[in-house]
């Protein structure tokens, strides 16, 4: 039986023993401080490391500030990953939804280099944009000139076709592709950058910025975007409140006089979930006629590598929040600027000198040649008894504009660096053709439009260069690979005979399969490992097949094993 008096006198005991603690270890602590020399010491602090690029505060050293604000860089070697969703509502016709992809790398001297790629959903219809390389430097560190001043260029490589015009056509109507829907034209932009600190808590950017498309409409647009933003979740930087806004004035060649006046503005706010992940979320209504009634962007990043890379606390009053509180504790002056030294453990390795890979992924792949088969069969007869048959435009061995599939890898790394492997592909894909049959004699007219369902499927050898950063579990790669590339190529060849009328010719239509060809392929990516032995991979690679009207892109998405 459990005995009761000895419980009581045991809780008692610990009561007593914890009061003394409580009493003794203050005094204890004064008794310590008193017998500390005059000499200040580093003090050491436990907590949190303070990320920083070059001294700026964290919300200023993650590449996106805000939903449509860039501030200063990252810090050297670490990476930002960002997921960006932009669904813009007018006041006539449709919503349009953008859907954004980036990734930034921080190199040393204030520099970064980063890609984009963006996808379209308009009306029923969807897919690939443009793909972007952007590259920024940072004039000097933080707060050594006033605004911190950063320089930002972008070019972007446009894939898809116009879905959705910014501006509408001029009356009387505008010059039409015969070859169907016009091509999203290439473009550069530079960007202004600027950032400041105020009172220890606010912080500001803002960007101004120009664009130019090189083909097309040649559309020019400028303008400026800026956001202000205060913690509310000061400690840990956790959430933040602001309001952000965004003028563009956007002409094309045929309304310069005219431009489109764009002005929206509204609330912003900014999540950490965790210490590398934010979630901001920017509802902007329109202040303009030619606005949208609402833009609402909800963005989520990640920033690995170098984000805690730098152990002294950045020149901003707001950080020494931490060390103010036990600076002053210890009886020394809590306003003077002290310096956070943090223990550096030792870099656990994420990547083998040797190992093999095994890598699974899924794939969307977009062609070279917008589709945009000619629409009528007479065309095709009429043209074919006159020596020049139109065909319309599509790629001529995946067929049309996108096709979504899987596959994978297998490799094996000889060296921390480099590694051999083999890989294959499956696509399934869609190609356009007709079978057409005419005979005066009968007369028997066919006139059919068909479709190449097919399965697309590649083998390729492939060498693989990669770069593990040192203390972080990422490795930027870089990967070509030479094989064959098989089932698709199907095409349809027209005789005529007879005089050069599409309804008096004797026509016959050829069918041909498959064809097998020649595929090179390279890209450049980065893997992300979770574990030693697992991993996630994303890049983005260019395929040639013999010409231009048979080259495509892909972006791969899958995990990885490695052993």
């Amino acid at each position: 039986m459990l005995n009761v008096h000895f419980l009581r006198q045991t809780l008692l005991h610990y009561a007593l023993l914890i009061a003394g603690a409580c009493f003794l270890g203050p005094a204890l602590n004064d008794s310590l401080r008193g017998q500390t020399p005059t000499t200040e010491e580093p003090i050491v602090i436990t907590g949190e490391e303070v990320p920083s690029a070059y001294g700026a505060p964290p919300g200023l050293s993650r590449s996106r500030f805000s939903n449509t604000v860039n501030a200063y860089v990252l810090p050297p070697w670490s990476f930002f990953f960002g997921e960006l969703f932009e669904g813009q509502g007018f006041r006539h016709g449709p919503p349009d939804y953008l859907f954004t992809q980036e990734v930034e790398m921080g190199l040393p001297y204030r520099f970064n280099i980063a890609a984009e790629s963006q996808f379209e959903r308009f009306n029923g219809g969807g897919g690939a944009q443009t793909v972007s390389l952007e590259a920024r430097w940072a004039l000097a560190d933080w707060n050594k000139i006033p605004l911190n001043p950063t320089l930002f260029a972008e070019y972007k490589f446009g894939v898809g076709t116009i879905r959705h015009e910014e501006v509408p056509p001029p009356s009387g109507g505008g010059e039409e592709e015969e070859s169907g829907p016009p091509k999203v034209p290439d473009a550069y932009e530079v960007r202004l950058l600027l950032a400041q600190e105020f009172f220890g808590r606010l912080e500001w950017a803002m960007n101004w910025f120009f664009e130019k498309e090189n083909t097309g409409d040649r559309g020019r647009e400028w303008g400026f975007s800026q956001a202000a933003m205060i913690p509310v979740l000061l400690p840990e930087e956790r959430l933040k409140l602001g309001i952000e806004m965004e003028y563009r004035n956007l002409t094309v060649k045929d309304t310069r006089g005219d431009p489109l006046n764009s002005f929206t503005l509204g609330p912003t706010v900014a999540w950490k979930p965790t210490a590398s992940t934010r979630l901001d979320i920017s509802p902007l209504f329109g202040c303009t006629h030619d606005s949208p009634v609402a833009d609402v962007f909800v963005a989520f990043s990640w920033l690995f590598g170098g984000e805690r890379g730098e152990a002294e606390a950045p020149v901003s009053s707001r950080f020494r929040y931490y060390t103010d509180a036990a600076y002053a504790r210890s009886g020394k002056d809590s306003g003077k600027e002290m310096k956070q030294v943090a223990y550096v453990p030792p870099c656990p390795q994420w990547y083998r000198d040797r190992e093999w890979n095994v890598n699974l992924w899924g794939t969307y792949a977009f062609t070279n040649t917008e589709f945009a088969p000619n629409p009528s069969l007479v065309d095709i007869v009429q043209s074919t008894s006159e020596g020049n048959p139109v065909l319309g435009t599509y790629d001529r061995y995946i067929g049309g504009d996108h096709a979504w599939g899987g596959g994978g890898d297998l490799k094996y790394f000889f060296c921390r660096y480099a590694g051999v492997g083999v890989e294959g592909f499956a696509l399934d894909a869609s190609k356009p053709g007709f079978n057409i049959f005419e005979d005066q004699s009968v007369p028997i007219f066919v006139h059919q439009r068909i479709n190449h369902d097919h399965t697309i499927g590649s083998v390729l050898g492939t060498v693989t260069l990669r770069y593990p950063i040192p203390c972080t579990r990422l490795a930027p790669y870089a990967w070509g690979g030479v094989g064959a590339i098989f089932g698709g190529g199907e095409r349809e060849t027209l005789h005529t005979q007879g005089p050069p009328d599409a309804f008096a010719v004797n026509a016959q239509t050829d069918h041909f399969g498959s064809e097998t060809k020649v595929l090179g392929q390279f890209g450049a990516g980065l893997e992300f490992r979770f574990a030693r032995n697992f991993g996630w991979t994303n890049d983005l690679s260019f395929g040639v097949i013999g010409g231009p009207r048979n080259n495509f892109g892909m972006f791969r998405s899958g995990l990885n094993f490695a052993f």
